[in-house]
């Protein structure tokens, strides 16, 4: 499982985390690792979500978390990572249910995070868990879509520019690492149509789709 971006110094913690209940094995199956798991991701992620999204308050950061948390957003990454083929289930499970459900699947991939955050701590669950959540911890699939800037002006540029999309570049980058100020210019069609600051590259780009707004439905 190479997507996971850790290698077990430990492996029977990974085999752990792999052995459903239904094997009847009291506390040696996955469940305690899928408690650990689950409070690792939680943390992970709402970091993420909270250093990338400086302009958000908690209301939204607590939907796009939870959104990327839930089972139904688990179970598609478990299987994904190849988890339905390793979970080790019963015969009678495999007998009654072929295919594991989303739930073992959700519950298989907070276990091997579970894992993860015991054979190599805090720093390995965080590598993980970013390149397992890498699409959705960028905020291309959290915040386009729920009325930001980015979000208002792709929806005008595609209506009026044969569904052209905006494309972002980092310009600039000041100030000291506790203090960076960033600048991204967003473009159309090759041309700028707006340029925003901000304390991180994201609120950079999304002042600048703001200002874009205002030039063009101004203008």
């Amino acid at each position: 499982m190479d997507k996971i971006e850790h290698s077990f110094q430990d492996p029977s913690l990974l085999e752990l985390a792999l052995k459903h209940p239904s094997l009847d094995l009291g506390v040696r199956d996955n469940q305690r690792l899928e408690f650990l798991g689950d409070a690792v991701l939680g943390l992970v992620v709402a970091e993420a979500l909270y250093r990338a999204n400086p302009e958000l308050e908690e209301g939204r950061l607590d939907r796009m978390r939870a959104g990327i948390v839930s089972g139904r957003a688990l179970a598609p990454k478990a299987k994904g990572l190849g988890l339905d083929n390793w979970l080790m289930v019963s015969a009678a499970q495999r007998a009654h249910h072929p295919e594991p459900s989303k739930g073992m699947l959700e519950d298989a991939l907070e276990a091997v995070i579970g894992a993860i955050y015991l054979d190599g701590g805090l720093e390995a669950a965080r590598t993980s868990i970013e390149a397992i959540f890498a699409e959705e911890l960028t905020g291309e699939s959290t915040t386009e879509s729920d009325g930001t800037p980015k979000s208002r002006l792709q929806e005008w540029t595609q209506k009026h520019y044969s569904g052209l999309k905006p494309e972002y570049a980092l310009i600039g980058a000041e100030g000291p690492d506790h203090a960076k100020q960033f600048a991204a210019a967003v473009h159309l069609d090759g041309k700028e149509i707006g340029r925003g600051n901000g304390s991180s590259k994201k609120a950079a780009e999304i002042d600048a789709a703001a200002n874009a707004l205002k030039r063009l439905i101004d203008r």
